[in-house]
């Protein structure tokens, strides 16, 4: 017996009619809105890109085509921002460079990010609604985070435990970042690095969960990495709990 289609399944059946509307449906199903697709492309920039100072380029730089492919290239799409792709051999990254005035004042402007080498002057954008905040973090995370597994000694006893971690050469965009966090009740550490650099660590499976729920990756690699680590301790702790 045939089942009537739902609203909700019409919908989603006429969106992936085009590859625009596919790469548009994927979008949705990480949480993109349109509301969120600049605030998430700058804090791509912000992390891991570049704007030139005598041009009106931008550049976002990945060394993982899927994130590529799959996200950066959409997002920029759904934009209406035309591109080039293509991979740099010397620095080993695949890159997007987007020549677009609008972009480029945008991007300095509003999310205050400075043209030329900016990774340790760059500092936190002013007036940013909280979810344009959000989604500007999103995009950092995606670009410069990571997620792990650690081991700890203690008593003669090993234990693992995820980790969320992020770097950044601007210490005030790192405080700015970790304090966003800890607001949405994330348990944050930070630290110093010998190489000038400014980390932020989320450790442990309760505060990786709120971290996957408040800001998450949609960067694959990353995004299945901490499911996976999740998904494992999880299961752990119900082993120990029946045990």
């Amino acid at each position: 017996m045939e089942h009537p289609e739902s609203g909700d399944e019409r919908e989603g059946r006429d969106e992936i009619d085009s590859h625009e509307g596919l790469e548009r449906f994927r979008l949705k199903v990480l949480g993109f809105t349109d509301e969120s697709f600049e605030p998430y492309f700058a804090g791509l920039v912000a992390s891991d890109g570049h704007i030139e100072k005598e041009s009106n380029a931008t550049i976002v730089a990945s060394s993982d085509k899927d994130f590529v492919t799959g996200i950066i290239e959409p997002v920029a799409e759904q934009q209406g921002l035309g591109y080039s792709a293509f991979w740099d051999e010397r620095a080993s990254v695949y890159k997007l460079s987007i020549h677009d005035d609008e972009l480029w004042e945008t991007l300095t402007d509003k999310y205050d990010i400075p043209p030329g080498a900016k990774a340790a002057t760059i500092e936190p954008p002013d007036d940013l609604s909280h979810d344009e905040e959000l989604w500007f973090i999103k995009g950092w995370f995606d670009g410069d985070g990571w997620a792990e597994e650690m081991t700890k000694h203690e008593d003669n006893k090993e234990y693992t435990y995820p980790r969320v971690g992020l770097k950044s050469m601007s210490e005030e965009a790192r405080d700015w970042i970790t304090e966003h966090l800890r607001d949405n009740d994330i348990r944050v550490s930070t630290c110093d690095r010998e190489d000038g650099s400014h980390g932020l660590w989320i450790n442990g499976y309760t505060e990786c969960e709120k971290f996957e729920t408040v800001i998450g990756f949609r960067h694959p690699e990353q995004r299945e990495k901490l499911e996976e680590l999740l998904a494992r301790h999880r299961k752990a702790d119900l082993a120990r709990g029946s045990g």
